[in-house]
């Protein structure tokens, strides 16, 4: 695939070198304080007639401690300079265009009724792009445009008609109530990650559904079309005008049962129509061209793997329904390996686009509308995401990121492949930094499975130079995966001197369905030879000094590493993030109990479950532990609640392991402010620093 610079950003490279001119040709080492500086480039909108291109640029706003994204516009074919869309007093994101190109939706958050911050859809005219943004009466979400552009349809909470009034037998009743400054629960699902403790998800006047509304694209008042109770989502015209697909999942209201929405169509009189019905749960539907066909993203659902006590995970394929009954025609991904994204039909209906992780990266791909051999359209070592096409199919653009690129915007000619980068965000930067690069690992772990690693050495490594300390990081999930993209972390690690060794262990994405359940039924088993196995490679391979080894990770990676250091006594010092340290109390604790349900075959209260939950817990082996173990924690987590890492600091101090406790408030299990951040990164080093740095074989 040929590649193309556009002529705008050589123009911007040649004007930072001659900034940068007095600058050494190698660069200087990326430093903590650099993390304020990093920009992104993502979400590209291309526009329908592929002349241009919106997208966003996030950046830290060091003094406030918060993000701040805004919306730019680019010419796809590179020239001419970037022009600002958005008021930089206000954050924006999430860019669309009208059918036509005459309009360029976005949110921003801008202030409330109450002056409290509230994400609000605005539009721009861009036949004046620099004109001010304006909203349309009624429509309150975000639209999605019927093809002539005449009518938006969007979905938004809807409460019911008639909502019930507290009574109390007394004043002292009420008043006693209204004194009550706790919480009181009757239901299940009673909080959840970044959004805290909810209200009931069984009573639609304490969560309204959001159902789908019809409004003229010249405001006024908005049309009911659907009234299910329950969320409506994935909002796609039929090429005609007059029907949507859309998914919906009719046993939200039910507490015991995971996610299977299905496949519905309303027309534009409000006749809604069920196309399925199988316990399946289906995202993303796109019509064929000719209106007959509706591709849709779905795999069977949690509640028949759990209910089966099956041995893996379902597979993710597309699938093609016929619009008019619902009868499923085709899978058109059953014979291929991988977990394809949303799909996109093209508009000579001949082939359906969508995008996939394959082997640290991710591409684009396309399948024909029969279900034939899926092929890739993107190659390289990086990954793309966020694909955004014109209205021909002729142009595509993408955020790409690599190891040395944090994200920018490109795009791609469909007839020749040539690619063009349209931004350089970081080009500033970049250009006064020197970065380290990856090389590409393979190896095999102890059953023979071949896994994929990464070594990113040291910043100026020469083997000739002695051996290096080396941190071993572990990805999230598990079903995530490392690969080839930008990394502060990391870079910041290499830059002070560490080789890092990250690898794809067993239940990693990216190499097909049996790998990606390879960890079921009890983790820290396979997946911890994997990566060990990817240690005994890197020593083999490098200059690694075995007395000065860590071993950190985040999630599933903070998980983890509470395995390895109840498992090994080779590293010198570690660092657990948000990791579990005990499924048994992990279960009710949780936000999410179904990993337990499914992966470890059933609750603690069921023999199966309890002897997989309790023998894949590293506090059952944390005697004679013996390894510095730094813990950090968001005291607001409810993906991996606090305890998890109370327990485990517990368990060393107890047996005196050096061991510190980094508690952040207010902080989820993501999501965190760039301050906390920033702090994180620092109190790593230091710990680093303190057993890394110039421990020797004599220190033990």
């Amino acid at each position: 695939m040929g590649v193309r610079i556009s002529r705008s950003f050589w123009l911007l490279i040649a004007a930072q070198c001659s900034i940068l001119g007095s600058l050494s040709a190698q660069g200087r080492p990326i430093a903590l304080e650099d993390y304020y500086q990093l920009k992104d480039a993502g979400n590209p909108a291309l526009s329908p007639d592929g002349s241009s291109i919106a997208y966003v640029v996030t950046s830290v706003l060091e003094n406030e401690n918060r993000r701040h994204n805004e919306i730019w516009l680019m010419q796809a074919n590179g020239l001419g300079q970037p022009i600002r869309l958005t008021s930089p007093s206000f954050s924006a994101s999430s860019p669309s265009w009208s059918p036509d190109g005459s309009l360029l939706v976005f949110t921003s958050q801008r202030p409330g009724p109450s002056e409290e911050m509230v994400s609000t859809t605005w539009l721009l005219n861009m036949d004046e792009p620099a004109g001010e943004a304006f909203q349309i009466e009624g429509l309150e979400g975000f639209p999605a445009f019927s093809p002539d552009g005449s009518w938006i349809a969007f979905a938004k909470p809807t409460s019911p008609t008639t909502t019930p009034n507290p009574s109390f037998v007394s004043d002292f009743e009420q008043q006693t109530v209204e004194r009550f400054d706790g919480r009181v629960y009757d239901w299940m699902n009673y909080r959840f990650d970044r959004r805290g403790y909810l209200p009931d998800p069984r009573d639609p006047t304490a969560t309204p559904p959001r159902e789908i509304y019809l409004l003229a694209v010249s405001g006024g008042e908005a049309i009911q079309l659907t009234d299910l109770g329950v969320d409506a989502s994935g909002i796609a015209w039929s090429p005609d005008g007059d029907r949507l697909a859309f998914t919906a999942d009719a046993h939200q209201r039910d507490e015991h049962s995971y996610e299977r929405s299905d496949l519905w169509i309303v027309d534009r009189q409000g006749r809604v129509t069920r196309l399925t019905d199988d316990e399946y749960n289906y995202s993303n539907p796109s019509w064929s061209p000719d209106g007959e066909e509706i591709a849709v993203r779905g795999n069977e659902g949690l509640d028949v793997v759990i209910r089966e006590a099956r041995e893996r995970g379902a597979p993710t394929d597309l699938f093609v329904f016929r619009a008019n009954d619902g009868m499923r025609l085709r899978n058109l991904t059953a014979e291929w390996d991988l977990i394809p994204g949303a799909p996109s039909w093209s508009p000579n209906g001949h082939h359906i686009y969508f995008s996939a992780g394959i082997s640290g990266n991710s591409h684009l791909f396309r399948v024909s509308e029969t279900g034939t051999a899926v092929e890739q359209r993107t190659t390289g070592d990086r990954r793309l995401s966020q694909f955004s096409f014109s209205r021909d199919f002729s142009h595509i653009a993408y955020r790409v990121t690599a190891p040395r690129e944090p994200g920018d915007i490109w795009v791609s000619d469909q007839e020749d492949g040539a690619e063009t980068r349209l931004s350089a965000v970081n080009n500033v930067l970049l250009a006064q930094l020197e970065l380290s690069t990856p090389d590409r690992l393979q190896f095999m772990s102890a059953d023979g499975t071949v896994i994929e690693g990464w070594m990113l050495p040291a910043l100026g490594y020469e083997a000739e130079n002695g051996p290096h300390p080396m941190i071993l990081q572990a990805h999230g999930g598990p079903h995530g995966a490392y690969g080839n993209s930008f990394s502060f972390d990391q870079q910041l690690l290499a830059a002070q001197g560490y080789m890092v060794l990250y690898t794809n262990p067993r239940a990693s994405t990216g190499y097909g369905e049996d790998f990606r359940w390879g960890t079921w039924g009890g983790w820290g088993f396979k997946d911890f030879e994997d990566v060990m196995a990817g240690v005994d490679h890197a020593i083999g391979n490098y200059e690694i000094d075995t007395d000065r080894m860590g071993v950190t990770g985040y999630s599933y990676g903070g998980y983890l590493t509470n395995w390895a250091i109840t498992h090994t006594d080779r590293f010198a010092a570690a660092i657990s993030g948000a990791g579990i340290s005990n499924w048994v109390s992990d279960y009710g604790v949780a936000d999410i109990p179904r990993t337990k349900e499914s992966e470890f075959f059933g609750p603690p209260w069921e023999e199966r479950g309890l002897k997989n939950l309790l023998r894949s817990s590293p506090i059952i082996y944390a005697k004679d532990v013996t390894t510095p173990t730094m813990f950090v924690h968001g005291e607001y987590d409810h993906r991996v609640p606090i305890e998890e890492a109370e327990q485990m600091y517990v368990a060393l101090r107890k047996q005196q392991v050096p061991a510190k406790f980094v508690r952040y408030p207010e902080s989820y299990h993501g999501g965190w402010t760039p301050w906390r951040m920033v702090h994180r990164m620092w109190i790593q080093l230091e710990w680093w620093a303190e057993y890394l740095e110039h421990r020797t074989t004599s220190d033990e």
